[in-house]
């Protein structure tokens, strides 16, 4: 047992940390205390903080009792920010335990879509990077997605013939528009077996501070009827409100997201002509996954 301690191997830089991290919990601190927050040895303890009470790391009250002492005090700790990669596989296992459904969440990448699944069961879910990948035309992620983009995003996929998975897959790019414009009056887009005769989905976007989608949530539902919407939505834009106060938590608000003007689309306009550019080409973020 090193040093006499009640922690078998331990050296002494360890059980100095353990003092120190105990120390950093707030207030002012008995030997019995700390010994009893550490398991270390009283002796072992009062020895320890003789050293560092000598120096400006711990200070010594009148009374006998130990703090933080001003070199501690100043140790700065640079918070690391949430991003999607750490705080979206939470936010889906939770939505997914609430439903007892499948969910997804997908960014837009080089084309299609990147994204992550978690079943409601005791099996974790998938984590970025995932190498799978879903077509945009064909999913409720995709057209969530597209809902909230800037202009150059939305014509570079509603153009053309679109590729067919199942018998219900919109091929016809004004198909694709109309659905897309649905989304963004209703708040959340729906696929009904367009990628696979088994799957039918719901989708909602999480915003970045300027209005724009930087991902989406998929809940995957047995049916699209009115009463299933009416019990997964409230749950699904919950999550993905949530999720985009995480990522920008000092400046997100709701109902105060601007719209920039030419990104994305408005449910006056009508789907461009072939060759014609719908709106100004524009600069946009689009989340990557690595």
């Amino acid at each position: 047992m090193a040093g006499n301690s009640g922690r078998p191997g331990l050296k002494v830089s360890s059980k100095t940390a353990s003092i120190l991290l105990a120390l950093t919990t707030g207030g002012e601190h008995t030997l019995s205390t700390l010994a009893d927050h550490t398991r270390l040895p009283l002796s072992t303890v009062y020895r320890l903080l003789n050293d560092l009470a000598s120096s400006p790391i711990v200070e010594r009250t009148a009374d006998g009792r130990y703090r933080p002492g001003p070199a501690l005090r100043g140790l700065s700790h640079t918070p690391v920010p949430p991003t999607l990669d750490t705080r979206g596989p939470l936010a889906l296992q939770d939505l997914a335990t609430a439903l007892q459904l499948t969910v997804r969440l997908g960014v837009l990448r080089n084309g299609d879509i990147a994204y992550i699944e978690k079943t409601p069961d005791m099996v974790p879910g998938t984590s970025f990077p995932n190498r799978a990948r879903l077509p945009v035309h064909a999913t409720a992620l995709g057209k969530a997605l597209l809902a909230y983009a800037p202009a150059v995003v939305v014509q570079r996929f509603a153009v053309g013939v679109l590729a067919r998975f199942t018998e219900y897959t919109a091929t016809n790019s004004s198909e694709l528009y109309r659905a897309v414009v649905h989304a963004r009056l209703h708040g959340f887009a729906t696929s009904d077996r367009e990628l696979n005769l088994d799957v039918r989905g719901v989708a909602a976007p999480v915003l970045d501070t300027g209005g724009v989608a930087t991902a989406a949530i998929e809940v995957h539902v047995p049916d699209l009827d009115p009463s299933t919407l009416a019990r997964v939505n409230p749950a699904l834009i919950l999550a993905t409100r949530a999720l985009a106060r995480e990522l920008a938590p000092t400046t997100y608000r709701i109902d105060a997201i601007p719209r920039p003007a030419g990104a994305g689309i408005h449910p006056r306009h009508s789907p461009p002509e072939a060759g014609q550019p719908h709106g100004p080409a524009r600069a946009h973020r689009t989340h990557t996954v690595a």
